[in-house]
């Protein structure tokens, strides 16, 4: 058994990870590795303090056997050397005394012929260039590493990554080049190609919520925000939670940047649950402090001091609409309170939407239509319906701009609304206007027509609330009014 792996097997045995016995004796978690992969060996100052913290004798940690024992030894054994060394000076004094000439020189020591490498003799490991790289260890035991930039070789650049699902190849404006996506478990790269001689690829950004992955300064997804803060301190940027999409939930992240190069931490109740590192080309200085959601560090904490409340754009009612439901569906990081939020902004503003300026503000030229279907789709397909929201989507009937295939579209969220709670669905049409309750009646039961079934089960409901008394008497009428629409 090599060094190595008494060193691995005496940390396990005391259930160490590389990196707490690497705190114990105060090296790296790397140089561990090192060790125990045996690439290098410590040296004997590290030999001796892992024989004490293993508690493993430095003898059995080295396979160094013991000396043999020897039978008791003559007392002139013992005086032997003290003799020589006196019979030695003697002789030196005389020569000195003699005039002798200056001593020949002495033959330089034979070179040892031992050939196991250690920390002072290897040649040191390749190591980032930057503070924006991403380092693992790989299953041969040895430390691996990717950062950001061109690359000397292509996809896997020298690593032992490997894809978990192919690769996403997404064209760009520049039509030598595409972009591509690199899913390989641990981590995510992306990286640019660009399609002429010589082909050049360039990694823009890297990502992982693995605690097998790191930085050069040792910090990764597992790491505490205290050992986060010790390792980058006041470079860190203080930002507040991400809108829209970001890798993974937090409260809040830090942002650690050199140019366009930036390393970005997310941490959630105290840990950094997820990293990523990106090139952002040109947007240096996007987080730079603005003291309205990004703050400096002072001694670790976050300065607040020159807080500004951010300016309230004016945005229409539409646009309100287009925002909260774009949040609901592309933000997996939204709070319960704030899906709430955006749910009864999307639900309460349906009756104020221009649906022409709404097809503006997220449709695409291709596919102009493509916004409002995509939220007609969500709000047909909803799991239920709460009694308001059942009243908005009826005072929705009469919205500005709902005509031909809008219209239709919207004519089945109304059905399906009916269909989840026929008896609410008709109580709430008496809160309504007379003219936006007709059209509420006639869009439902125009595409309740397609759904036979349901359509059936809704006006049985809706007759046995009748027939028990459940409806007040203006509720009555405008239900009775519903089922002959159904019926006809």
């Amino acid at each position: 058994m090599t060094i190595g792996k008494r060193i691995s097997a005496g940390r396990k045995a005391l259930g160490l990870s590389q990196e707490a016995l690497g705190e114990r004796l105060g090296v790296s978690r790397q140089a561990v590795s090192k060790w125990e992969t045996d690439a290098t060996a410590p040296d004997m100052k590290n030999l001796m303090a892992l024989s004490r913290e293993l508690g493993i004798p430095l003898t059995e940690l080295t396979g160094t056997p013991n000396q043999p024992s020897h039978s008791p030894k003559p007392i002139w054994y013992f005086l032997l050397p003290v003799l020589c060394a006196a019979a030695g000076a003697v002789i030196v004094g005389t020569l000195l005394m003699l005039g002798s000439g200056p001593p020949t020189e002495q033959p330089a020591p034979p070179p040892s012929t031992a050939t196991f490498p250690t920390e002072e003799t290897s040649p040191p490991a390749p190591t980032p260039a930057s503070d924006f790289a991403f380092l693992w260890t790989n299953a041969d035991g040895h430390e691996e590493f990717l950062e950001l930039g061109e690359q000397a070789d292509r996809f896997p650049f020298r690593t032992t990554l490997e894809l978990t699902e192919p690769e996403e190849i997404i064209d760009t404006d520049f039509g030598a080049m595409t972009h591509r996506i690199a899913d390989c478990g641990a981590v995510t790269v992306e990286y640019d190609r660009i399609e002429e001689e010589p082909v050049r690829e360039s990694v823009t950004r890297l990502s992982s919520i693995s605690q097998s992955v790191y930085t050069p300064r040792y910090i990764g997804p597992g790491s505490t925000e205290r050992s986060l803060l010790n390792a980058y301190g006041d470079e860190l940027i203080y930002c507040f939670k991400e809108d829209g999409y970001s890798l993974v939930p937090h409260d809040h992240f830090y942002a650690y940047t050199d140019g366009p190069l930036t390393l970005l931490f997310y941490v959630d109740r105290g840990e950094v649950q997820g990293i990523a590192s990106e090139n952002l080309m040109d947007g240096a200085g996007l987080y730079d402090p603005d003291h309205i959601r990004r703050f400096p560090l002072v001694n670790g904490e976050p300065d607040f001091s020159l807080r500004q409340e951010p300016q309230q754009e004016q945005i229409s009612d539409t646009r309100r609409v287009y925002i909260a439901f774009d949040q609901l569906v592309t933000n997996n990081n939204l709070s319960a309170v704030e899906r709430y939020a955006y749910r009864c902004d999307v639900f309460g503003l349906l009756p104020y939407v221009d649906w022409q300026e709404y097809k503006i503000c997220s449709g695409t030229y291709e596919q102009p239509d493509i916004g409002f279907f995509a939220l007609m789709d969500w709000l047909a397909c909803q799991e239920s319906y709460s009694p308001s929201e059942i009243l908005w989507l009826q005072m929705g009937s009469a919205a500005n701009g709902l005509d031909g295939a809008y219209t239709d579209m919207y004519c089945h969220v109304l059905s399906q609304a009916l269909f989840f709670d026929p008896v609410e669905f008709s109580k709430q049409l008496d809160g309504i206007p007379e003219e936006t309750m007709s059209l509420a009646i006639s869009f439902a039961a125009y595409d309740a027509d397609s759904f036979p079934v349901e359509k059936a089960a809704a006006v049985k409901a809706i007759e046995e609330a009748l027939n028990g008394g459940s409806f007040t008497q203006t509720q009555a009428q405008w239900a009775e009014r519903l089922v002959n629409e159904l019926t006809e």
